[in-house]
């Protein structure tokens, strides 16, 4: 695991470029605290950062080949590198290290850019072939490592996180004001896009090729949500406990101490029960536990780690200070409005100190069905075929409005809201949910002079984008690939990503495996979300390995305690921000409005909880950044 950067120019790099570099590495150095390297020569720089996790006194990067024709940078772990380095030296190529590093480089020199189809991993990677003046990019395929990049016309800039490129003379930090919409819409701001203008972020499953012609991207890989009707439960049942048994073997290979992140849930819990099988006793786990909180997670946690003799150490999460909030602002580069990154940092803070490496449960919910809103879809999807497709959503509505309503009705009778849920198309009760701030509260929110420039601004266009591409599927199945394509990668897996790489903590994802994502994404949704219970594929694959007391658990969200933290120091943090003196949020946001929700939160009125934090989000990272 480490930090990546670099430039292509069409010319020579100048005598500055090596020093560029160095400032580029020092932006990621929290990254890569094992040690750096640059190579700057014909118009090309790469620059690394290194946690040395496999091979650590021979992977040191950048890493030229022999003849010094072809040099390779390298974020994140190729699991398969032991098989790939078999089948190359069949092939008859030598090998000067153990590293997955130079695997890559071998098995790009054999196969070129089809090389990126065999390897299995997190990763984002740069090669630069010099006798072509190409510089080849790619980034895993469901995008667990990140890539930014800038491109002018002249010069193209790279880096794992966004602010070594700005580092690079050619790199503004101009604001995109539609970004600053999109985050303020999904607490987050969804790929391509960055929160800077002429930067972007490279999309999991694809590449980049730089050259005299240009920057070209491809995409190299998806997800296929079409339901194989042949399928039989036991045989899924057995083929998934089969993955998860090889997924978690293949991501412990590390020549560093591992551990586990332990929630409590089914994901983790199933990772900790594989990992058992290879590591045996005492693996050091780490929960999150917020002091004050009655704490389902915290006594699940300690279930599973007894049930595998794991080593548990609890790391009590308090309210955040401001410098807490700062520092994630920096790491984070972008206005990130999920509180959860809070607990993450930390616990990752205080893993670092015991492991290297941890595995987490990240993924599970997306793979096999687990949100809350998978089996809601699945209601509304029960509903919706009692009745004609074509006249379903007036007829469901009319319903709806007519059926009886109030205490006086037995509750098996209360239809109304059933009837007029089932009534919304999948693709707008997904967005209602997925959204922070709805149009009309922007229309309060908003500063007028910010509104008119977003004139003609759609943030829904790139969930648009994909809702259209998998409309062949079912409606959960849309969902599901929604959530693939835009709240995994850009706010779970980010926050995953940078949390633990602020400390050089390595986080692997393992049900994230692209193998068992394909499979299980070809069974039909029936087989994963029912009405009443998500991932009951899972939850019957793991019966036998997993303690009934936590596969019969519902699924709880990862959350803090936001509203007592807005009732204590950080709501104090928002009013001396936001709502007195210079407020670098008062460029987009009328402060008066952001006062009467305030009032409304602090007089028990109604709720603005989220909306609320994402201010103060964007408040931190304005005043960091601008």
């Amino acid at each position: 695991m480490c930090g990546i950067a670099g430039f292509w120019t069409c010319g020579p790099s100048g005598p500055d470029g090596e020093a560029i570099l160095e400032r580029m590495n020092d932006a990621l150095a929290h990254r890569g605290p094992d040690g750096r390297g640059v190579y700057c020569k014909d118009g090309v720089g790469l620059a690394h950062t290194r946690l040395a996790v496999v091979d650590r006194t021979g992977g040191a990067q950048p890493f030229l080949s022999e003849d010094g024709q072809t040099a390779v940078v390298l974020n994140g772990e190729i699991y398969n590198h032991p098989e790939l380095r078999q089948s190359l030296l069949r092939e008859g190529r030598q090998f000067r290290t153990r590293s997955d590093t130079e695997v890559l480089l071998g098995l790009y020199q054999a196969h070129g850019t089809r090389a990126i189809e065999r390897i299995r991993g997190m990763y984002a990677f740069a090669i630069w072939n010099r006798r072509d003046r190409t510089l080849w990019l790619g980034r895993d395929r469901v995008g667990i490592k990140p890539l930014y990049y800038s491109w002018d016309g002249a010069t193209f800039v790279f880096g794992s996180e966004l602010k070594a490129l700005l580092r690079h003379p050619s790199v503004r930090p101009v604001v995109d004001e539609s970004a600053v919409d999109d985050f303020l819409t999904f607490g987050y701001v969804p790929a391509p896009r960055t929160i800077f203008r002429g930067v972007r972020k490279l999309e999991p499953g694809h590449t980049l090729e730089v050259s005299e012609r240009g920057v070209r991207c491809a995409r190299y890989w998806d997800l296929d949500f079409g339901a194989d009707s042949s399928w039989h439960r036991r045989a899924a049942e057995e083929q998934v406990r089969v993955m998860l048994r090889r997924v978690v073997d293949a991501e412990l290979g590390a020549d560093v101490s591992v551990g586990a992140l332990l929630s409590g849930g089914i994901d983790s819990t199933a990772v900790l029960r594989f990992m058992s099988e290879r590591m045996g006793e005492g693996i050091p786990t780490f929960t999150a536990t917020f002091p004050g909180v009655e704490d389902e997670d915290r006594a699940h946690a300690i279930l599973a780690a007894r049930e595998y003799a794991a080593g548990w150490h609890e790391v009590q999460v308090p309210e955040p200070s401001s410098e807490t909030l700062d520092r994630l602002a920096w790491h984070f580069d972008e206005p990130f409005a999920d509180p959860s990154a809070v607990p993450t940092y930390l616990v990752s803070g205080e893993a670092r100190r015991t492991v290297t490496v941890c595995l987490t449960g990240d993924g599970g919910d997306e793979a096999f069905g687990g949100y809350r809103r998978y089996r809601a879809n699945e209601v509304r999807r029960s509903v919706r075929g009692l009745v004609a497709a074509d006249r379903s959503p007036a007829l469901l509505t009319v319903a709806g409005r007519l059926a009886p309503e109030g205490s006086w009705v037995p509750k098996p009778l209360r239809l109304g809201a059933l009837l007029r849920d089932a009534a919304r198309c999948p693709r707008t009760a997904y967005r209602t949910e997925m959204t922070i701030a709805a149009p009309t509260m922007k229309e309060r929110l908003y500063r007028e002079e910010f509104r008119r420039g977003l004139e003609g601004h759609d943030p829904y266009s790139i969930l648009n984008a994909h809702f259209e591409r998998a409309a062949d599927w079912d409606s959960t199945a849309q969902l599901q690939y929604a959530d693939f394509k835009t709240y995994l990668p850009d706010d779970i897996l980010t926050k995953v990503d940078r949390a633990s790489m602020a400390h050089g903590l390595e986080a692997r994802v393992p049900l994230l495996d692209p193998g068992l994502l394909e499979f299980v994404a070809g069974l039909p949704s029936s087989a994963k979300v029912g009405r009443r219970r998500g991932k009951r594929l899972l939850r019957d694959s793991l019966r036998g390995l997993v303690p009934d007391r936590i596969l019969a658990r519902r699924k709880r969200g990862f959350t803090p305690p936001l509203s007592r933290w807005l009732a204590g120091g950080v709501g104090d943090l928002l009013e001396q921000r936001v709502l007195r003196g210079e407020s670098a949020a008062a460029a987009y946001l009328d402060t008066g409005e952001v006062r009467r929700l305030w009032a409304d939160q602090r007089s028990g009125g109604r709720r603005h909880t989220q909306l609320l934090w994402a201010v103060l989000v964007l408040e931190c990272w304005g005043r960091r950044f601008l």
